[in-house]
């Protein structure tokens, strides 16, 4: 038994060290029959991700060729889709069966143009990697808001499953922070392992890895 926690240990430094720690993700939620937001402004190389919440629909680019062209059904069997835009400029899309209800959207994207620029869209929205890294047996979370806004921060085992609901509230702009026990939403302590805390403020999603030693 202490070999194969050993074992398990190690797997999960490796999965930790592997992956990328931080993605900014914008979310579309896809409704009857809309977009939401229909207009999206976003950085070159960050992840739209397209959440279903009712109907049966596609989120089609108008492209056909080129780096940036996505086709996929957002329905109840496939609620999610996620693709990268990584050229600038104006990519206009669609729902396929909807298109005539005027069911389209637009994804903006603008790359930095300094140094200096990449730096202020962080601190308008910024969730920072939590400290201590790995850590036992508290850790605190920090993240800064634009603007008043509802924020969602929750936490989920590296198979996507929730376990803790941090934060679930409207909050005011500027730097926030939260400290988590390392227990569940039942109050229980959670094993040791990689877990990933999710940010949402508006319709902004950014999420990190943390792990957790005991």
């Amino acid at each position: 038994m202490k070999y194969l926690n050993a074992l398990v240990l190690f797997c999960c430094i490796f999965l930790f060290s592997a992956v990328s720690f931080a993605q900014i993700v914008h979310v579309v939620e896809v409704r009857n029959f809309s977009f939401v937001p229909e207009s999206l402004s976003i950085a070159v190389n960050d992840t739209v991700e397209w959440q279903w919440i009712e109907g049966s629909h596609t989120t089609t680019s108008d492209s056909t060729t080129g780096q940036n062209v996505w086709n996929a059904p957002i329905d109840a069997s496939n609620q999610i889709f996620r693709f990268v835009i990584t050229t600038s400029g104006n990519h206009d899309y669609y729902c396929i069966p909807h298109q005539s209800l005027g069911m389209v959207g637009t994804i903006i994207a603008t790359p930095a143009t300094s140094i200096e620029d990449g730096t202020n869209q962080l601190e308008k929205f910024r969730l920072s990697q939590n400290y201590p890294n790995p850590f036992n047996p508290t850790t605190t979370i920090r993240y800064q808001l634009p603007e008043r806004t509802e924020v969602s921060l929750k936490i989920f085992d590296i198979t996507g499953h929730e376990i803790r609901t941090l934060v679930k509230e409207t909050l005011n702009a500027g730097e926030h922070s939260v400290t988590w026990n390392g227990t569940n939403n039942q109050g229980n302590p959670v094993s040791s392992g990689v877990y990933l805390y999710q940010l949402k403020a508006g319709n902004r999603t950014e999420s990190r890895r943390m792990l957790l030693l005991k």
